[in-house]
């Protein structure tokens, strides 16, 4: 059977699309393990930023044109992806965060490209080479975000001061460095005979392109410093266009047409249930109060050491992938690995988290853990955070992904945030429906985990829509989720800076919670877990709407 004209055409602009998002995000495509894009750098000036909307604006009229003929039900799905994340992305820039976006953490700007150098992998001579023609290209990049910052001031879009300020206390002590750290981290392959040659390169790189860029956007921060914005006036509110710069975040991290003011009720409603969960279980513990409750968890967090806490990771992320088969259909992903993260990383606060395998083969699914300080996941949450980051979570999730070779590389090399992160919430309560928690205080740290998604729905609506202080946020926070003062300030910095993106976890645990209870009504006797997991799954990374369509299409045809 020859496959239909339509059929071909809409794998082929997939692919193109596709192809065109690794090249513009070259940072991700290393992140997931891509090939072919390591030796690449953004080009974040406005003048590619105007490419780029021409460009996506070209992909969603080929795909408007290819929407109106008939369709089978897998190209619905992938021109639906194609349109959302097109869409999403032209938010995104139309919202221009560079122009107001400076931070130490390594989500973005130049300490996004210490953490990705300090998590790379160098596995043959054509790595160590694209290393450092990326090394090499770096100025220029780096440049271009010093010429952003400048353009949003002349706009008043202005940065946060105190954050401004412990970025160039960042900045400093990496200047300090003749070859950063990070930027030393990854090894050559053993016994490689350019290896001598190749750090030479490597370091001339870092003095004459790397460090003299970094000074010059340190330079441009502490002449912006004076104007900067007060942490009272630290949302989007505050920014000119910046109420529509929020809504449009919202659209770009849910990809739902949601308020900032359902968004916050919702999270409202979500901390008084689980809080009423949590005192029920506390009550078994003799722990009578929310404040007992918070008092033993936070304490918790900071009793283990670091060894003994990542040796219960393991442990946890092992006894999950044992039970895996019970919920989930193959094909099932191979082990995960557990590895401390690199200092750079880790010293800045970062909780427990997960990248992909190289689709090369050069590094397998990985949960870096924090062994440098106290952070979600490292308390009674230790299991909960583990299981979100692994199994059934996003190792399973994502490795899964990358096996089902029959889709395209659009929906199996992309990872949206509301679904992976929804995902991954969802696994943590799918843990405990399996029975994978080993006691009450377990319980209760998957309680908090959830407890603090919930209570980002009202943070980041709270920070950027209503216009709360960063000490309000802080204040809330602390209130309702019994985690380490320095994390809950470190992520309430984090929502400041990546506008939306916290909304992502809760709203998609609730729509896969949603879609599981509609399987259950429509299916009866006949839903099973692995049926249903294998639908969200195996169309690979999708846009909420599209996950329901898509869903509503499966149940369907099991109804016959």
């Amino acid at each position: 059977m020859v496959d239909s004209p339509d059929m071909t055409t809409v794998a082929d602009l997939a692919e193109r699309f596709h192809t065109s998002w690794l090249e513009a995000h070259p940072f991700t495509a290393t992140t997931y393990g891509v090939p072919g894009y390591d030796h690449l750098m953004p080009d974040d000036s406005e003048e590619g930023d105007d490419r780029r909307r021409r460009a996506l604006r070209s992909f969603l009229s080929e795909a408007e044109g290819l929407g109106q003929s008939d369709s089978s039900a897998d190209d619905s799905v992938t021109l639906g992806c194609l349109r959302s994340q097109a869409e999403q992305e032209l938010a995104g820039l139309e919202s221009a965060p560079l122009e107001h976006t400076v931070t130490p953490m390594p989500f973005t700007g130049p300490a996004s490209f210490l953490g990705l150098a300090a998590r790379t992998v160098i596995a043959n001579a054509e790595d160590a080479h694209n290393y450092v023609t990326r090394l090499r290209s770096s100025g220029d990049w780096l440049d271009q975000l010093t010429g952003r910052l400048k353009i949003g001031a002349g706009k008043d879009r202005l940065p946060v001061a105190p954050l401004v300020e412990l970025t160039i206390a960042w900045a400093d002590e990496v200047l300090g460095q003749e070859v950063p750290a990070a930027l030393s981290t990854p090894e050559p392959p053993a016994g490689w005979d350019g290896e001598a040659a190749w750090r030479e390169e490597r370091d001339e790189a870092v003095r004459t392109t790397f460090r003299p860029a970094l000074g010059r956007w340190v330079q441009t921060l502490r002449q912006l410093l004076p104007r900067c914005r007060p942490m009272e006036h630290a949302g989007l509110r505050y920014l000119p266009g910046g109420e529509d710069d929020y809504l449009r975040s919202i659209l770009v991290h849910t990809t739902l047409p949601l308020t900032a003011e359902e968004l916050h009720r919702t999270g409202l409603e979500q901390i008084e249930i689980l809080e009423e969960r949590a005192r029920q279980l506390g009550a078994e513990l003799g722990l009578g109060t929310l404040e007992d409750i918070h008092r033993e968890a936070r304490t918790a967090a900071a009793e283990l050491a670091p060894e003994a806490a990542i040796e219960q990771a393991v442990q946890a992320v092992r006894r999950a992938e044992a039970r895996a088969p019970e919920v989930f259909p193959e094909p099932l992903p191979p082990p995960c690995a557990v590895t401390p993260m690199p200092p750079v990383v880790g010293d800045s606060g970062m909780a427990p988290h997960y990248t992909p395998p190289r689709l090369d083969g050069s590094r397998p699914g990985t949960y870096w853990f924090n062994t440098r300080m106290p952070t979600a996941g490292t308390g009674w949450d230790l299991e909960a955070v583990a299981f979100h980051e692994t199994v059934p979570g996003h190792h399973l999730q994502l490795s899964r992904i990358q096996q089902l070779s029959h889709l395209p590389s659009l929906q199996r090399q992309r990872s949206l945030t509301v679904f992976s992160e929804g995902w991954g919430l969802y696994a943590e309560q799918l843990s405990e429906e399996i029975g994978l928690y080993t006691d009450a205080r377990s319980v209760i740290g998957a309680i908090t985990a959830s407890l603090m998604r919930a209570a980002r729905l009202v943070l980041d609506t709270g920070i950027h829509h209503l216009g709360w202080s960063r000490q309000e946020a802080l204040s809330f926070y602390a209130a309702h989720v019994p985690m380490p003062a320095e994390f809950l300030a470190a992520e309430i910095d984090r929502y400041i800076i990546i506008p939306g993106q916290a909304l992502a976890y809760m709203t998609g645990r609730l729509e896969l919670l949603r879609l599981r209870d509609v399987a259950r009504r429509r299916l009866g006797d006949r839903f099973t877990l692995p049926g249903f997991h294998a639908a969200v799954l195996d169309q690979g990374s999708l846009p909420l709407p599209v996950l329901r369509d898509s869903i509503d299409r499966w149940l369907a045809t099991q109804a016959g």
